[in-house]
C-alpha cells in the first residue's frame, strides 16, 4: 500500500495529462503497468508486457494490494527490460534534467542557457557534419565539428550568463577552418545571445558580425532567431533561421568576332571577360521535430527540413547592356531545400 500511495503521489505531483496506462500493486510489492479488462469477486484479467509481448493473465485478488484505472503515463514511469513491471517513476528531478541536457542547443543554433559542466554530446546532421560538445564549466562550453566533404571544420566556444530562471546572454564564436593549404581560414561569426523562456518552450535573439575571405572579402552583420516549443513529453518543435550577406566574384562576358586577314569572310570569335563583387544576401534555416528517446533520453532525433533563400545582389549599369552576358539576374530570388535528419547523443 505505502507504494502505491508512493506512486500515486508523484503521478500527481508531475500533473499527468496523457494517462493511458492501469497500475496493479501485488502483494508481494510489484508494480505492474497495463490494461485491466474486468475484475470479479475472485480474479482481476489484465494485458501486461512480458518479454516484450502484450499478453493476456490474471490473478487472484487476494494476490492484488490494490489496482487504480487510468494513473500511470508510460512517459514518465521507468519499466524493467521488456515488462510492464515499473522499475521506477520518474521524479521531477529527473524530468529537469533531461530537459536540460538539450538546453544548449536547438537543432544546430545554440541557446544562452548553455550546457552545464561535464556535459559531452555528439550530433549527426543528415550523416555528412558530425560535431562534439563539451561542458567545460556551467558557464563555458565548446563545440567542434568536421565534415566528410569538401567543407571546413570549425570551433565554437561560448560563454554564458544567466540572468535568471527564464532568461540567459551569451557571447560565442564561431570559426571556419579548411584542411585546403592555400585557404586555412575560411569565414569567422563573433555573436551574441539573448534567451527567454523555460526549458520547455523558449526563443533567442542573436546578432553578430560575419566575416569571410571566401572568394571575396566579407564583412556583414548577421541576425538569427530560433524557438523551441513543447508538443509532447518527448517531442519538440524547433526552429532556427538566420540572415547575412556574401561578396563573390562574378564573371561578365561577351563574344568578340575577330576576322582572319588571311582568308576572305573568315573569323573567330574571342571571349572579352571581366569580373565584378556582387552581394549575395542568405537566408538560411532549419525546422523540424525533436523526438526524445522514451526509455533513454540521452538519444534524439531531429527530423526536419533544411532551407536556403538567396537574392542575387545588383549587378554594375554597364554590365547589364549588351553586348556583355552575366551569369544571373539581378535580384532573382532562389529557394533550396532538403530534408535533415539529425541524431544527438548526451553523455
Amino acid at each position: 500500500m505505502k507504494k502505491l500511495v508512493l506512486i500515486l503521489f508523484l503521478l500527481s505531483v508531475l500533473k499527468l495529462n496523457a494517462q493511458n496506462y492501469d497500475l496493479i500493486v501485488t502483494t508481494q510489492g510489484d508494480s505492474i503497468a497495463c490494461f485491466i479488462d474486468s475484475v470479479t469477486n475472485t480474479n482481476i484479467y489484465f494485458r501486461m508486457k512480458m518479454q516484450n509481448i502484450w499478453v493476456q493473465t490474471n490473478s487472484v485478488l487476494n494476490k492484488i494490494s490494490n489496482y487504480e484505472k487510468g494513473v500511470i503515463d508510460k512517459k514518465l514511469v521507468i519499466f524493467k527490460t521488456g515488462s510492464s513491471f515499473i522499475k521506477r517513476v520518474k521524479t521531477p528531478a529527473d524530468l529537469i534534467k533531461t530537459k536540460s541536457l538539450y538546453q544548449g542547443r536547438y537543432i544546430f543554433a545554440p541557446s544562452a542557457f548553455g550546457i552545464n559542466k561535464g556535459t559531452f554530446s555528439y550530433s549527426n546532421y543528415s550523416l555528412i557534419l558530425n560535431e562534439i560538445q563539451f561542458g567545460i564549466d556551467d558557464n563555458f562550453s565548446l563545440g567542434i565539428g568536421n565534415n566528410i566533404l569538401y567543407f571546413p571544420f570549425y570551433l565554437m566556444p561560448t560563454i554564458t550568463y544567466q540572468i535568471n530562471e527564464k532568461s540567459a546572454f551569451a557571447i560565442g564564436d564561431l570559426l571556419l577552418l579548411t584542411p585546403v593549404p592555400d585557404m586555412i581560414f575560411m569565414g569567422n561569426l563573433l555573436y551574441g545571445l539573448y534567451t527567454r523562456g523555460s526549458l520547455d518552450n523558449n526563443f533567442t535573439i542573436g546578432v553578430g558580425l560575419w566575416t569571410t575571405s571566401f572568394e571575396a572579402q566579407t564583412v556583414s552583420p548577421a541576425y538569427n532567431i530560433s524557438a523551441q516549443l513543447k508538443i509532447s513529453e518527448n517531442a519538440y518543435f524547433l526552429t532556427e533561421n538566420f540572415w547575412f550577406q556574401m561578396n563573390f566574384e562574378t564573371g561578365a562576358s561577351y563574344p568578340n568576332q575577330i576576322d582572319d586577314p588571311s582568308c576572305e569572310g573568315c573569323y573567330w570569335i574571342e571571349y572579352v571577360e571581366e569580373e565584378f563583387i556582387r552581394k549575395e544576401t542568405i537566408m538560411f534555416g532549419l525546422s523540424g521535430i525533436r523526438f526524445i528517446g522514451n526509455n533513454n533520453p540521452k538519444n534524439s532525433y531531429q527530423l526536419g527540413l533544411i532551407y536556403i533563400i538567396l537574392k542575387h545582389g545588383s549587378v554594375p549599369y554597364q554590365y547589364t547592356q549588351p553586348p556583355w552576358e552575366i551569369e544571373y539576374t539581378e535580384n532573382q530570388i532562389e529557394f533550396i531545400a532538403f530534408p535533415l535528419l539529425s541524431y544527438s547523443r548526451k553523455l
